[in-house]
């Protein structure tokens, strides 16, 4: 049997009461029809409420996605190409830590980039630089990322220059001191050096660990002399 309360003095009393057998107060019984409107009723207003809170859950996490979609967006975006390289001449003076005197550097990279096998994969541009020091004199540097040239620090080896579409010609060359493997000296500079300024293009062949004897190839259009070592 369902109960209620009296609306008088608050008692349950059976829904099916005529009175509230406590204080006499008439029970008002709703009709069916007026039971099934209030219900109706109570589930409009539940559906609204329900309604708002799944909008605005679902325009946060719209909202959500489109500021992660825009983050992942911008984060995928690759970057900006890099500036095409430079195969020009970069200068470079400074001065010798014993006091003797100002290094003077000029340094450029080869154009071309050479596919290097196990273990040294990948691929690699190599430095052609010339150097005068105030203690060790003039030296070309010929120098790579990774690998190991096939000339030691006490003995020369032979390598292959090309100016231009010229012959080829052997040069000597020598290891580092430090035993550096990526770096050799060549010799002979002025023979080198005054081939390289009737030049425009220089090519560098030498021997290296498992590689065979790659060709390097340098623009040394550009080449200054008064920038490499400026007159005093």
């Amino acid at each position: 049997m369902a109960m209620t309360k009296c609306k008088e003095c608050g008692s349950e009393i059976s829904t099916k009461a005529e009175a509230c057998p406590k204080c006499g107060a008439k029970v008002t019984k709703s009709s069916g029809c007026t039971t099934a409107i209030i219900g109706f009723i109570g589930l409009i207003a539940l559906f609204s409420v329900l309604s708002r809170c799944t909008s605005s859950n679902t325009n946060h996490t719209l909202t959500s996605q489109t500021s992660t979609t825009s983050t992942n967006q911008e984060s995928s975006t690759p970057a900006p190409a890099p500036p095409p390289l430079d195969s020009q001449w970069s200068y470079e003076q400074s001065d010798d830590p014993m006091a003797k005197g100002t290094t003077h550097i000029a340094a450029v990279q080869s154009k071309n980039t050479v596919e290097f096998d196990f273990p040294y994969n990948g691929p690699q541009r190599a430095m052609l630089a010339l150097r005068t020091h105030p203690r060790y004199g003039k030296d070309v540097v010929f120098k790579i990322e990774r690998g190991q040239f096939l000339c030691r620090s006490y003995e020369d080896c032979t390598i292959l220059v090309r100016f231009d579409d010229q012959k080829a010609q052997s040069f000597s060359a020598i290891g580092s001191s430090d035993n550096s493997t990526e770096t050799i000296f060549i010799r002979n500079y002025s023979r080198f050096v005054s081939g390289m300024q009737k030049a425009k293009t220089v090519r560098i062949a030498a021997e290296i660990y498992q590689q065979g004897a790659p060709v390097f190839e340098f623009d040394v259009s550009g080449f200054d002399q008064s920038k490499y070592k400026p007159s005093k």
